[in-house]
């Protein structure tokens, strides 16, 4: 009896012990994987950051492009060394670009994070840029991104160079939404790119205060519209080291797109937009530097090399002292017609006209005529290849009434690819 009871108590134990053992190597429950969702609220690419409520999008672009008589896809208007043999006809430009959009929803509207930078290789010298990185909340916009002088828009994939205000710029903005589309905008902007003074007697002094800038846009089913103005401040620095007192620049401009689906295709859009300007040429668009650099020195050489530049400035000094203001103005207009859905052409023409003056040390006045078609083929979403052809006369009439001209034909092609 006692050793029955005692094989039955011990394989007891046994089933107890073995059960134990089983237990303990059973897997350890895994917390839930936390996948990455998809975040519709901002259109499509969006995803949330696991863990948050804010949605990412990641991007960017490569592209290569080469050309004759044009370089960073801007026509050679703008020549420090003449036209001749030893001049660099044939340039070429590699540019990638990483970006980055992020958006959270909060109790005083989106909050906005966005960033373009990356880096350039043009002609075998290669150089970082950030194109923009800005921060938007409650209307405001602080960082680097567009001029809110710009209207935006041009129908070709290089730079028209004498037409469009194309600048990037640090700023604080405000934007106000006024309903049914319309928007005012005030913005303080780095003056830095904004000054031109190449030659004369005129150097400007310190940066005492912003470029006050506002417009007021309305964009509807139609198309859009922009009026825009700028104030300049001039605080120029004597030929002989005294300080003038302060002058003024301001700029005025406006644009309008309007959709034409009756031409075709519900894409199809005309463009159009100027400035005029009072001591700050930047606004026409002359520069075509994005960037801050500005482009100041217009070529008029022929292929020999003679013939003179035209240095742009925003004023002078006259004999008295006194600030002499350079008056310009620009126009641009354009129609981009879609072919099929794949195949765009945009043809455009623009004007510029810098005057000068006659007064002391002035350089006359230039007029610069540009038209061109630039035709973009886009085989595969994302993908463009595109081929554009720009003819560009320059001329400048100086005090004494003697012409000088140039024209140059331009060619530029690009493969892009955006994701």
């Amino acid at each position: 009896m006692k050793i029955r009871n005692s094989l039955l108590l011990g394989g007891a134990a046994l089933l107890v012990a073995t059960a134990g053992a089983q237990a303990a190597d059973l897997p350890v429950k895994a917390k839930p994987v936390e996948y990455v969702k998809v975040c519709s609220a901002y259109g499509a690419g969006f995803y949330y950051i696991p863990g948050t409520d804010i949605c990412l999008r990641v991007g960017g672009y490569v592209f290569f492009e080469h050309g004759v008589k044009a370089d960073g896809g801007v026509p050679m208007i703008y020549n420090q060394a003449p036209i001749n043999a030893g001049f660099n006809y044939y340039n070429t430009r590699t540019q990638q670009r990483f970006i980055m959009d992020a958006r959270q929803n909060t109790a005083y509207g989106t909050l906005r994070a966005y960033v373009a930078a990356g880096a350039t290789n043009q002609n075998h010298a290669t150089s970082a840029g950030i194109d923009a990185a800005y921060v938007q909340f409650a209307g405001f916009t602080f960082g680097h991104t567009n001029s809110f002088f710009m209207f935006g828009g041009t129908y070709s994939f290089g730079v028209p160079s004498a037409m469009l205000d194309w600048s990037w710029i640090n700023l604080i903005a405000y934007t106000a939404q006024l309903g049914n589309g319309v928007t005012a905008s005030i913005s303080f902007e780095d003056p830095s790119g904004r000054r031109a003074n190449a030659a004369g007697n005129f150097t400007y002094g310190g940066r005492w205060m912003p470029e006050v800038v506002g417009n007021i846009n309305v964009t509807q089913a139609w198309g859009r519209a922009q009026i825009m103005g700028a104030v300049h401040h001039i605080k120029p620095i004597a030929a002989l080291g005294g300080v003038i007192d302060s002058e003024w620049g301001y700029a005025i401009g406006g644009g309008v797109e309007i959709k034409t689906p009756q031409t075709g295709n519900p894409n199809n859009s005309f463009l159009l937009q100027g400035a005029w300007t009072k001591g700050a040429v930047d606004y026409t668009g002359y520069n075509s530097s994005p960037n801050g650099t500005v482009n100041q020195t217009f070529g008029l050489q022929n292929f020999a090399g003679t013939g003179p530049v035209f240095a742009v400035t925003d004023a002078y000094l006259d004999a008295a002292g006194n600030v002499q203001k350079t008056e310009a103005w620009s126009v641009y207009g354009g129609y981009r017609h879609y072919w099929t859905p794949a195949l765009r052409t945009g043809f455009y023409v623009g004007y510029l006209n810098i005057d000068e003056g006659n007064h002391t040390n002035s350089q006359g006045e230039l007029d610069v005529l540009q038209a061109g078609a630039g035709t973009i083929w886009s085989p595969v979403t994302g993908l463009d290849l595109s081929l554009e052809v720009v003819y560009s006369d320059l001329e400048r009439t100086s005090v004494a009434g003697v012409k000088t001209s140039n024209d140059i034909w331009s060619v530029w092609s690009r493969m892009r690819w955006a994701w």
